[in-house]
């Protein structure tokens, strides 16, 4: 993972770690890649840019200066991304999985930069003919969107994600900051692991 000596970013980021893993047959939170805890590699990363970090899981997670929280109305990432904006300190949360392996701190900033000082609720990434909801910077002013949303049973995140006032990056712009590794990689079935290890190599 990419890193730099400076923060770019003093806030609250959250990871997503509630998943079963049903796909690649046992709890995300135990991926290893090189050797390493993927989950833990990803905290310490986190920490270098945010104060702090939030972890959104359903069963036992234990980190040093790690808030972890459990899912309070509704069910799955849209659930985690609720509770932790209405537990984090800062005017924006920034959103990743437990299974995308790759951050980079320039893009963060960059993303940071895009949404500040403007009236937008989010900052996603256009990826083909998606939106990418993580790796994303997400608004206290989504609050009350995605908690009518959950309350009214809709758990999926692209329609709350639409009903929001967006600030979308762009696909070459995003090229800017992942000339070697996909930002929005995650890590589903072996096969995934298998060419995250291939890039973490080169």
């Amino acid at each position: 993972m990419e890193q730099t000596g400076e923060r770019p970013f003093f806030g609250s980021a959250l990871i997503l770690a509630g998943g079963k893993g049903s796909r690649i047959g046992y709890d995300k939170k135990r991926l290893t890649l090189n050797g390493g805890s993927v989950m833990a590699e990803l905290v310490t990363k986190l920490r270098h840019i945010f104060d702090e970090i939030i972890v959104s899981s359903n069963n036992e997670f234990e980190h040093e200066n790690v808030t972890v929280l459990s899912d309070g109305i509704g069910a799955g990432p849209l659930a985690g991304i609720y509770q932790g904006l209405r537990r984090c300190n800062s005017e924006y949360l920034y959103v990743i999985a437990c299974d995308m392996p790759f951050v980079s701190p320039a893009y963060i900033a960059f993303i940071k930069n895009k949404i500040e000082g403007g009236s937008y609720d989010a900052c996603v990434a256009r990826n083909g003919a998606f939106l990418e909801p993580f790796n994303a910077l997400w608004g206290k002013s989504c609050i009350e969107p995605v908690r009518a949303a959950l309350e009214n049973g809709v758990y999926k995140i692209l329609p709350v994600l639409k009903s929001l006032r967006l600030r979308v990056v762009g696909e070459d712009e995003v090229k800017r900051f992942s000339e070697q590794r996909d930002l929005f990689f995650n890590i589903n079935y072996a096969a995934d692991l298998r060419d995250a290890e291939k890039a973490f190599k080169t």
